[in-house]
């Protein structure tokens, strides 16, 4: 009975994967090459910086920059991606993307570094507000969960594969320019591989064929409020994802560096560890559809984020590197997991006319945290009578706090349209009907 029970429902989440529109395709595909771009970038930008002799501090505003610039252009870009369509937009995101990381490579002064974190922010700005609109847009209701999952799923899972290779690459390059194999030269060069896989994943995204999008569905306000029919559920939706990214800010950009420094390991190592994180987190998330179809997305994203909390501890205070790094990849999948799903669940709650600049709205929540908590951690790093741990503690808390919000704002109102959900399945199935998409126009279920 139980065997049955989960064949059928692995049928039907293979069945929502197979259902992907073409768009919807290609969108992944070219995620996939940004996510291996991405992977070997932030396993050894930290390094690459810290080589070149810049101090701690300076590699705290590096990594806040591009948040804060992300932060002031989130709702100008919602705006922009209007007029010019999800797929221009998010073409014109990745060619940024590619020049910044071009140009931080070859950055001769600190002022040229700053340079190009901004325009890293700009871009990124760009692909966070097209992103989840395009996949709302692409996706029809009973595969929107998977869609939302496969793509942050499968660019996690790629990871494995840049950060396992790309942990080899400083040694390649060493032996290859005749450099110190931890030197900003072969540093560097590394970086020059995830300039080229985040030029390839432009192909990809020049298959999109995009419907216009009617002007009726455009925002038609530069203050965001007034492009929302509900702006209370949107405030509610950016809190917890303020206080998330302040507790991620602090600690995650920097777990490079604590491995390093705690454990004194060499970079092959520090990428296996990144890999196997990279499996982990993309299996679990890819899974984590079937635990909405069992609890509910707003209940398994609080119990997953939960459950991460005494592996985070772990992580920090573990004596020995194998027990911190097994508990790394513990906690990235469970925190990361439900990710997708509060992702979709936000899109649902608003209408085309609004995905647009909500998500520029959850994208500047995001970074309030990401511009002010690198910058502040690196500080605190810098100081020796703080150190690592309190960093630790400090990112629990917040990632309490932010679950128990989430659960209280949200619970009630997930089980009452998941329930309504499964009444109107059960309806179609006993007429013989066959389910269809939302219209793209059609409004959110009523705030209870």
């Amino acid at each position: 009975m139980t065997s049955n029970t989960s064949r059928s429902v692995l049928g039907r989440y293979l069945e929502r994967v197979r259902s992907f529109s073409p768009n919807a395709r290609v969108y992944l595909l070219s995620e996939v090459l940004i996510g291996l771009s991405f992977s070997v970038y932030t396993l050894f930008f930290n390094l690459y910086v810290v080589s070149q002799g810049y101090p701690r501090s300076f590699l705290g505003e590096l990594q806040s920059l591009p948040s804060l610039i992300a932060l002031l252009a989130a709702v100008p870009a919602g705006m922009l991606v209007d007029r010019i369509g999800r797929k221009r937009a998010l073409v014109l995101s990745n060619v940024g993307h590619t020049l910044a990381y071009g140009a931080i490579i070859l950055a001769p002064n600190a002022g040229w570094m700053r340079l190009s974190m901004i325009v890293f922010g700009l871009t990124g700005s760009l692909w966070m507000v097209s992103a989840s609109p395009f996949m709302m847009e692409n996706s029809a209701d009973e595969e929107r969960n998977a869609l939302f999952s496969a793509h942050f799923g499968l660019t996690t899972l790629v990871g494995f594969f840049g950060t396992l290779v790309g942990g080899y690459l400083p040694t390649l390059f060493g032996r290859l320019l005749a450099v110190d194999i931890e030197s900003a030269v072969a540093y560097g060069a590394t970086l020059g591989v995830a300039a080229g896989l985040s030029a390839l994943s432009l192909l990809p995204l020049l298959w999109i064929r995009e419907r216009p999008m009617p002007p009726a569905a455009r925002a038609r306000s530069i203050w965001p409020w007034r492009n929302m029919a509900r702006p209370r559920m949107a405030v509610r939706i950016f809190v917890p994802n303020i206080i998330i990214s302040l507790g991620a800010a602090i600690l995650i950009p920097y777990m490079n560096l604590f491995f390093k420094e705690t454990f004194a390991i060499p970079d092959k190592t520090l990428g296996l560890v990144f890999a196997v994180s990279a499996v982990v987190t993309g299996t679990a998330t890819l899974a984590s559809p079937l635990l909405a179809d069992r609890w509910g997305r707003i209940r398994a994203l609080v119990l997953t984020q939960l459950a991460s909390i005494p592996f985070l501890l772990t992580i920090g205070f573990a004596p020995f590197f194998w027990l911190s790094a097994s508990a790394f990849w513990i906690r990235a999948a469970l925190m990361n997991m439900g990710s997708p799903l509060y992702e979709a669940f936000a899109m649902e709650q608003f209408t085309m006319r609004e995905r647009a600049t909500v998500s520029g709205l959850m994208g500047m929540s995001w970074n309030i945290g990401w511009a002010v908590g690198p910058y502040v951690s690196g500080y605190m790093q810098q100081n020796p009578a703080i150190g690592w741990k309190p960093i630790f503690v400090i990112t629990c808390v917040l990632y309490v706090l932010a679950a128990i919000l989430v659960r209280v704002f949200f619970q009630r109102l997930d089980d009452h349209q998941r329930q309504a959900a499964l009444e109107n399945a059960d309806t179609l199935d006993a007429t013989k009907g066959q389910p269809a998409a939302k219209a793209a126009f059609e409004a959110p279920n009523p705030e209870p």
